[in-house]
């Protein structure tokens, strides 16, 4: 969705991702944008992660350059190019969220674990009683975690394609939350009261899906941070009758986080 009056006085918001055709961001923001009174544009930019740092270095020279949302596979890397981080940006290394201050230095923090946590709740799907299995430990998956942990979760099963990732998450949760039980195992998922796919698994028909919902217990909920479409998991378990979330709430509890942020509040 383009703004109607977009116009050489319109702020610019790009999105970079890579790919960048499963985009669909500007259907949520534009609108937040325009009824906050505010005449900014999020634009999509597919931009290659060995291009990535340059771009940022272009773009801090756009003269009405609001900020950058950044998605996969940029957050890691987004984090790298921060002179200043938020809280959430130090905890987790990553940032999805930046913008240029007075001195032409990049600011950066990561709303994405708020946002998630935020619709979890507002959804009813966040029990701190139960065990939680995320799959995905990239720049989402690390920052929904770390909030799941601050958020009062006590046992937390992480799954990643690279398993060498997911044991460091579980490290690092377990040196910043003691109590928590942080492992790496699949096996849990019998046993799950929340299931969390933060994989790109689901962005495109025909994925994969990126573990068996058979395996959930039928009063476990699930909730896919993919807001591109609703994805083959999602139906798999709303046909088992199971309780499910879908990534758009996670983006609608972050925007005016990300708003605030972008007008120069401090994360």
């Amino acid at each position: 969705m383009v703004p109607a009056n977009l116009s050489g006085a319109t702020r610019l918001v790009p999105i970079l991702a890579h790919p960048v055709d499963h985009v669909r961001a500007p259907r949520i923001y534009n609108p937040a944008f325009a009824a906050a009174g505010l005449d900014w544009c999020l634009v999509p930019m597919g931009v290659h992660p060995g291009d990535f740092a340059a771009t940022v270095a272009q773009l801090a020279r756009v003269d009405n350059l609001q900020g950058l949302n950044l998605t996969i596979p940029h957050k890691a890397a987004a984090h790298a190019l921060c002179a200043r981080l938020g809280p959430e940006a130090r905890r987790t290394g990553v940032v999805n969220t930046m913008r240029i201050d007075a001195d032409g230095q990049w600011s950066g923090e990561s709303f994405d674990g708020v946002g998630f946590v935020d619709a979890a709740r507002a959804h009813g799907v966040l029990r701190t009683d139960r065990p939680v299995v995320l799959v995905g430990a990239g720049g989402a998956g690390t920052a929904i975690a770390f909030a799941l942990a601050a958020a009062g979760v006590r046992e937390l099963h992480i799954v990643n394609r690279e398993a060498e990732r997911a044991q460091q998450l579980c490290t690092e949760l377990r040196k910043a939350y003691p109590d928590i039980h942080a492992d790496t195992s699949a096996g849990s998922l019998g046993r799950a009261g929340l299931a969390i796919n933060a994989t790109s698994l689901g962005l495109h028909a025909g994925d994969p899906m990126p573990f068996d919902p058979a395996q959930l217990p039928a009063d476990a909920a699930l909730f896919d941070i993919i807001a591109a479409r609703d994805t083959e998991l999602m139906a798999a378990c709303a046909a088992r009758g199971l309780r499910v979330v879908g990534g758009k709430p996670m983006i609608d509890h972050q925007v005016a986080a990300q708003i605030a942020f972008w007008r120069g509040a401090a994360a």
